[in-house]
């Protein structure tokens, strides 16, 4: 649901909401259109898991990047994504390549708070993404990008080649309904 209230804004395509404190771009399906608005509130499907896990991986900015490392001090980046989602109560696979394999997929238009982008072809196995990032909206993801670097945001359309991206969801877990009516 989302309430449009008040001044004139063009909506070109994304609405940007805050909800449980990270920022999510929803498509919208109004295209470019002249609405009334001052406040926009939106009700995302975002899990108290994605919410957990992108709290987590943005509590490790700044720490260095360790192939092979799955934390505390430092991390790669299927290293990250999976300690991310242990932190939320689900178990993933430990690396990329196998996230890939593992997770159910997802197309790019549907990206909430807490998804895996894949990007670029492995090392090990060039049929599988290579590299793994947890979004948090907006056309960003967190990324334990290389030797050298720290963990970061980045934005998708600044970075390597997006091969897909995939949900975690354990038993349980599905997305979160606004109060009121069941849908």
């Amino acid at each position: 649901m989302i309430t449009l209230v008040g001044m004139p804004v063009a909506l070109v395509g994304i609405v940007t909401a805050t909800v449980l404190g990270i920022a999510a771009a929803i498509p919208t399906s109004v295209g470019t259109q002249t609405s009334s608005v001052a406040a926009v509130t939106a009700s995302v499907p975002i899990t108290a898991g994605a919410a957990s896990a992108v709290a987590y991986a943005r509590a490790q900015l700044g720490k260095p990047y360790q192939w092979g490392g799955a934390g505390p001090d430092a991390f790669d980046c299927s290293g990250l994504t999976q300690a991310a989602w242990k932190a939320a109560g689900v178990t993933i696979a430990r690396t990329s390549e196998e996230q890939w394999q593992t997770l159910p997929h997802i197309p790019l238009d549907a990206l909430l708070p807490g998804d895996l982008v894949f990007f670029n072809d492995g090392e090990f196995r060039p049929s599988l993404p290579g590299h793994v990032g947890i979004y948090i909206g907006n056309a960003a993801y967190i990324d334990a990008p290389h030797t050298g670097a720290r963990i970061r945001v980045d934005q998708l359309n600044q970075t390597q080649r997006v091969v897909g991206a995939a949900r975690p969801i354990a038993a349980g877990m599905g997305p979160t309904r606004p109060r009121g009516r069941p849908r």
